[in-house]
């Protein structure tokens, strides 16, 4: 057999193994520099065997992807609130066929799930990723909930029923977890143990309400993130607190107390500003349907979205919505942590509002710019800020060597239009090469139930 023959078909083969990712050298263009928060002149940036690197090492198997001036050039965005679920008529299930491609799609090369309605199957959908057999995101698991939220949970779980449910998922590969519903004292076993191993813990908590967590009370214990909302003394325990929080006062000098203890604890609160806008249907720019999302679900799944009504809960966020918008602006004024989820379940039975996940990390970020925070801060939150609050600042949130070679591609600086993220074009996961369109296009009618 001819040589040269021989040794282009071991190379084809060698391409073809699970897992590999191409040598990739990216020039030209603008890339962002988390250092400066702003973007500065692309020289070169090379991926090896999936991982960002400082220079050529050999000559073998380098693909060049050359970029114009007009090309911006981001860290892979990090979802630390990214939903797979999909419920209807009472039922609910993880996704893995379109919501994969719409995150990665959208520059989106982590997720945090945020509690999985189906871990196995979850993890299954990992392993094809980190495969090659299908295309989407890093899966950075957070195995079931902790708490009501999760099927199997049992309110009688004792001390030792938590802590070896933490270390079986830990063993697993679980990189977080997520308490929903859960008491005090299950919390505070849930935060120690997961500490133990070296992992965070992030809550979607409530007022003290019926035997529910305040976040204030949660960050007493030090727990790593909260969800949604500050928490506080000012929410009422008699009341639930979403009751609470349409009517706050976003000034009220009493907020000084809990934003101090997020402060003195390094605590990060993952706002989810977006969806309680979109949930509360509110009139502004950050939410319009610039991608005709609705193509993406199902003809059974569209049609009942489409014929969705609204709810009282849905004119319960319109006014909330003012309320979070101005306890974050005056949380970040103070120089809180912030980090960027989508929170955004496609839920059949419940109406939230037009957006699906993936797109909607461009809402939130615009959410963010459009209360006063600058375009620089929030890019650098998805990133590198995400990273740091989930305990990965060594593998991702930076084009540094030795970390995840994950990039987004887009025209023109976001910098200095946030809505320039929509236009990302090409995404790198693991050196490997996506266009935006084509993932996008495969992605159309699949969401949702058939029938």
């Amino acid at each position: 057999m001819n040589i040269k023959y021989l040794a282009s078909l071991l190379f084809v083969i060698w391409l073809c193994l699970p897992g590999f990712s191409q040598n990739l050298l990216v020039k030209g263009g603008w890339v962002f520099d988390t250092s400066s928060k702003s973007f500065l002149p692309n020289s070169e940036v090379y991926i090896q065997n999936g991982l960002f690197v400082d220079q050529f090492n050999g000559s073998a198997g380098w693909q060049t992807l050359d970029l114009s001036k007009e090309d911006y050039i981001l860290p892979g965005l990090i979802d630390l609130h990214a939903h797979y679920r999909v419920s209807y008529a009472n039922k609910a299930y993880d996704d893995t066929l379109a919501m994969p491609k719409i995150f990665l799609a959208n520059g989106i090369t982590s997720t945090f799930p945020a509690g999985e309605i189906e871990p196995e199957k979850m993890w299954d959908l990992q392993q094809e990723i980190d495969a090659g057999k299908r295309p989407g995101p890093r899966i950075l698991h957070s195995g079931p909930y902790f708490g009501t939220a999760a099927p199997d949970w049992n309110p009688d779980f004792t001390e030792k029923d938590i802590r070896d449910r933490v270390d079986y998922w830990a063993a697993r590969g679980a990189l977080g977890f997520k308490a929903k519903g859960i008491t005090a004292a299950h919390l505070a076993i849930l935060i120690d143990q997961a500490h133990k191993q070296n992992l965070t813990v992030t809550g979607h908590l409530n007022s003290g309400y019926r035997n529910s967590v305040n976040p204030q009370e949660a960050l007493e214990m030090g727990i790593d993130r909260i969800e949604h909302f500050l928490g506080g003394r000012l929410l009422a325990d008699s009341i639930d607190a979403y009751q609470s929080l349409k009517q706050l006062d976003p000034l009220d000098p009493r907020l000084a107390e809990i934003i101090s203890i997020y402060l003195e604890k390094d605590a990060y609160l993952d706002a989810t500003l977006g969806t309680y806008g979109a949930i509360g249907m509110v009139d502004s720019p950050v939410f319009e349907d610039w991608a005709n999302e609705n193509q993406y679900l199902t003809p059974f799944a569209r049609k009942l979205v489409e014929a969705m009504k609204p709810s009282s809960f849905n004119e319960l966020c319109a006014l909330i919505y003012p309320v979070k918008q101005g306890t974050l602006l005056r949380y970040y004024k103070a120089g809180g942590l912030i980090t960027v989820g989508t929170d955004r379940p496609l839920l059949l039975d419940n109406y939230l509002g037009a957006g699906i996940g993936g797109f909607f990390i461009h809402r939130e970020m615009a959410a963010m710019v459009e209360i006063g925070i600058p375009a620089g801060e929030v890019l650098y939150y998805a990133t590198q800020q995400n990273a740091e609050a989930f305990g990965i600042a060594d593998r991702a949130g930076s084009i540094s060597s030795g970390k995840w070679g994950d990039l987004m591609i887009m025209k023109g600086n976001p910098v200095d239009d946030i809505n320039r993220t929509r236009s990302v074009h090409t995404v790198i996961r693991g050196g490997k090469v996506f266009n935006s369109k084509e993932l996008l296009e495969s992605a159309k009618g699949k969401l949702g139930p058939e029938s």
